[in-house]
């Protein structure tokens, strides 16, 4: 019976829980794609919040929405509505410049980790990119450089526009057919004694529609090459102003690289990852236990303050999962970091996790400690992700587990009141009108459900 609701954020006060220690903080997250078929409602008024050093899981089966809620906090795309703060700073508030300043202190370690590598790269280009973007960024561009980044693509879009594309066809279609008006009524017309054919009325017309249609395209040709124009001007300028910039660049190349050396062979190390045989060689020649390792460097080598890991594991085999989570959680107390740890699988979430958020359709069911959500999960959702979870004990039958029945709804068309309610053992008509808010059932624990267990 997922619901919404803010009962499971923590107070705000000094003493207990301040703006301090809370690094990050999700409020009413919304995120909403546009489809041929409708509107999709991909995560529906999500909250939580982060304190420094801790590990917030986020559990769901597929389609709930984790993946969709890590990446709109990153702002990959950005959310439809809501707010994210990191330390105390709305991200949607922030300008381009601001963000990217933001960005170096939340990172994300993506599912698929030999797809997140760019094979054509060796592993000291992968890992040290982040410092180059970095070190680019403290020499800023020239004015005519960030002139042109910020006219061309809004000229583009101008001209683009389906308005100004409209109406310029229109526009042009009417002078033509004024043209051809006009021409063929002198043709047909008169000829008078100086020898000149006179078109009559006919050719009025088309001189006064061909009149009308290039005073209104007038403002469009203006633009179109005024923009054109000062596009020239930039684009010829654009080599001889970045000649500075280049010149303190070259001068601080040197000392650039040997940090740059340092800093990512120590982040291997830290990872477990030989520099000496990994820096030159490309992804594709990595275990996906070792891709994954690499993608943990490239995320840590700014020094971020909260890591989102999306799936880190998922695609790994058990030994080689638990090779993973022990090393996030020896980096976690090394780099003084908190992670928002996503995964399908309650055990692995378990295993690492401070706080964890149960999800389904994109509404949040539950909010515990790992201990109070397996030793009695209150929410029949929660119930059945736990019973699912795979005992080595012969004498139990799996088949004997809670199962769920149905289909997962469409996020297309999400049911009304209680998201749960098609598939839930304790559906009442209630579910169907009222839509449950997340509560505190026993300390710490909050449910969004009429009927908790």
């Amino acid at each position: 019976m997922a619901g919404s609701g803010t009962a499971h954020l923590r107070e705000r006060t000094a003493g207990t829980m301040g703006d301090d220690d809370l690094v990050l903080q999700v409020e009413h997250l919304v995120v909403e794609y546009g489809s041929q078929r409708g509107t999709v409602h991909a995560v529906s008024d999500v909250s939580f919040d982060l304190a420094d050093r801790e590990t917030l899981g986020i559990v769901g089966e597929s389609g709930c929405g984790k993946s969709t809620t890590g990446k709109a906090i990153m702002r990959v795309p950005p959310p439809t509505s809501g707010s994210v703060h990191l330390n105390g700073v709305d991200m949607a508030s922030l300008s381009t410049d601001q963000l990217r300043e933001a960005r170096t202190k939340l990172q994300m370690i993506f599912q698929d980790a030999i797809s997140s590598l760019n094979p054509r790269r060796t592993i000291r280009e992968i890992v040290g990119e982040p410092l180059v973007i970095r070190h680019l960024d403290r020499f800023p561009q020239s004015p005519v450089i960030r002139a042109w980044h910020w006219f061309v693509p809004r000229m583009v879009r101008l001209w683009r526009h389906p308005i100004v594309s409209k109406a310029a066809g229109v526009l042009l279609s009417a002078f033509f057919v004024g043209l051809v008006l006009r021409i063929a009524a002198t043709a047909i017309g008169t000829e008078g004694e100086d020898g000149v054919r006179d078109g009559g009325v006919a050719a009025t017309i088309g001189n006064v529609i061909m009149g009308v249609a290039l005073s209104l395209l007038s403002p469009i040709a203006l633009l179109f090459v005024g923009g054109a124009v000062i596009w020239t001007i930039l684009t010829v300028l654009m080599p001889v102003s970045a000649i500075p910039r280049t010149i303190r660049l070259r001068r601080a190349r040197a000392a650039f690289e040997a940090d740059t050396e340092q800093r990512v062979r120590r982040v291997l190390d830290d990872v477990g990852i030989d520099p000496d045989a990994a820096l030159d060689r490309r992804p594709h020649e990595f275990s996906g236990g070792q891709a994954q390792r690499i993608s943990i460097a490239r995320a840590l080598i700014l020094d971020p303050e909260v890591i989102i890991c999306d799936e880190p594991v998922s695609a790994l085999d058990v030994s080689v999962q638990a090779q993973v989570l022990n090393l996030l959680e020896d980096l976690k107390v090394k780099y003084g970091i908190s992670l928002v740890f996503i995964a399908h699988d309650l055990a692995v979430v378990k295993n690492i996790s401070d706080r964890v958020v149960v999800m389904y359709l994109g509404k949040v069911c539950e909010v515990a400690s790992p201990d109070d959500l397996f030793n009695r999960p209150r929410h029949p959702y929660t119930e059945i992700l736990v019973s699912s979870i795979p005992i080595t004990d012969p004498s139990i039958d799996p088949r004997d587990a809670i199962s769920v029945t149905g289909d997962l709804p469409s996020p297309l068309a999400p049911p009304s009141g209680c998201r749960f309610r098609t598939r839930c053992p304790r559906a009442a008509d209630r579910c169907a009108v009222d839509e449950p808010e997340l509560r505190e059932l026993s300390p710490d624990q909050f449910v969004a459900c009429h009927f908790p267990l």
